[in-house]
């Protein structure tokens, strides 16, 4: 009668978080496949009885550690389908595990032809294990994008405990039949992540208590694949007093298969054709420069046409024609005048954030003057902190020769080449 009450009050508080009609989402709508092997790592912990040993109902007591769990697994598989459509769920899994391990005897076992083995002796205990759990049911929305399958259907458990003694081997085969009710609720984590815990409880059947954790988490890495990896523990107690937990990691490549059915909604009647009036269109305010910022508001009126421009009509990029001396990044007094000048320009135009682009001939190996175009370029920001723009507004970059705006064969070409080119960032937001 008591996991009549627990099975009640937890279908009872999935009520209470659920949410029939919210808005359906891709997980509840049309036909949907879901196909996933597992390899699951388990270890064994708990006594199960050997009904044929001599004196019958000895048990097996398994306590395995994770450090033996790959050199005493002889199998270890899980395999997960899900079929649904829009919000009705069919689920299967099968779990099938195979191990021996060294075990102890709680009682004597008196071996044919003479000889008794004692209590706490070791033994061989092996342990082969199948469930096939079959459930049916219905998916609800939670909040978001998050969803709770609540089923309940069949579990079907084959235990064959065995022990080995001294070349002689004992076993019996345990079937245990119950129903069971399933929670599997899904919460997106982010676009490619999502968790998805599993838990399973007996309600009646062969087992005093049975129950199944499985938390689970999934990465989307491919439209349909996704990789998923957890935990799972199963237990059992029996009316015999056997208790059993296996439990391991398990780590599974899923696959699905969604086919969406989109409804067909007819064309509204055309709605009839009434005489409006012409629009009286507004003339276009003016804009001398072309610059698309109409006259009223521009604080640049004269600036070129095709330029970048602000909101205020003013220029984005500003360059710099610096003469660095030759194999140099220190500035020449020239260059500090046209930076003097630049300084006021940028204040004028609210600069806060932007790009310094160092820039340079095609004389020497391209390395060189790459690192020459960047330190150039680090110079002017540096003298530019002098004047009252922060350097910290500014990303150095330098592009070397890979930039030309002139021919490069040429002197004056060469002297174009060598430049500084500021581009503010903040454009589309000035302050």
């Amino acid at each position: 009668m008591k996991r009549y009450w627990k099975t009640l009050s937890m279908l009872v508080l999935v009520g209470l978080s659920t949410n029939v009609y919210a808005e359906e989402g891709e997980r509840t709508e049309g036909l949907n496949m879901e196909l996933t092997p597992y390899f699951w790592a388990a270890g064994v912990d708990g006594n199960i009885t050997v009904e044929r040993a001599n004196p019958p109902n000895n048990e097996i007591s398994f306590d395995q550690s994770f450090s033996d769990i790959i050199s005493n697994v002889d199998a270890g598989f899980m395999g997960l389908a899900v079929l649904s459509y829009n919000r009705f769920v069919l689920y299967a899994d099968y779990d099938y595990i195979s191990m021996s391990d060294d075990g102890s005897l709680r009682t004597p076992v008196t071996i044919p032809g003479g000889g008794t083995v004692l209590p706490g002796q070791k033994i061989v205990a092996e342990l082969d294990y199948a469930v096939g759990t079959y459930t049916a049911g219905y998916r609800f929305d939670t909040f978001g994008k998050n969803t709770v399958d609540v089923l309940i259907g069949a579990q079907l458990t084959d235990l064959e405990p065995g022990l080995k003694v001294e070349g002689n081997r004992f076993s019996n085969k345990n079937n245990l039949r119950d129903t069971v009710v399933m929670l599997r609720p899904s919460f997106q984590l982010s676009e490619k992540w999502r968790f998805n815990p599993t838990f399973t409880y007996g309600v009646s059947g062969d087992t005093d208590t049975t129950y199944t954790l499985m938390p689970q988490v999934q990465y989307q890495f491919a439209d349909s694949f996704a990789a998923r990896f957890g935990y799972k523990t199963v237990h059992y107690e029996t009316d015999n007093d056997d208790e059993i937990d296996i439990s391991g990691l398990f780590v599974g490549l899923g696959w699905t298969f969604p086919v969406r059915e989109k409804p067909v909604v007819a064309a509204p009647a055309p709605a009839p054709v009434v005489a409006k009036p012409a629009p009286v269109v507004a003339a276009a305010p003016k804009d001398t420069d072309g610059d698309g910022v109409p006259d009223t508001i521009d604080a640049c009126p004269d600036t070129p046409k095709g330029t970048r421009v602000g909101p205020k009509g003013c220029t984005c990029d500003v360059t710099v024609q610096l003469q660095f001396k030759f194999d140099s990044a220190e500035l020449t007094d020239a260059d500090k005048k046209q930076l003097d000048a630049t300084a006021i320009r940028l204040n004028e135009l609210n600069w806060v954030s932007g790009t310094a682009e160092g820039h340079a001939d095609n004389i020497g190996a391209a390395d060189f003057n790459l690192a020459l175009s960047q330190r150039r370029a680090q110079s002017a920001v540096d003298y530019l902190a002098t004047k009252g723009i922060s350097a910290s507004r500014f990303v150095v970059k330098g592009f070397g020769f890979a930039k030309p705006i002139a021919d490069n064969s040429t002197a004056e070409g060469r002297a174009q080449n060598r430049r500084v080119v500021l581009r503010r960032t903040d454009c589309d937001n000035p302050k």
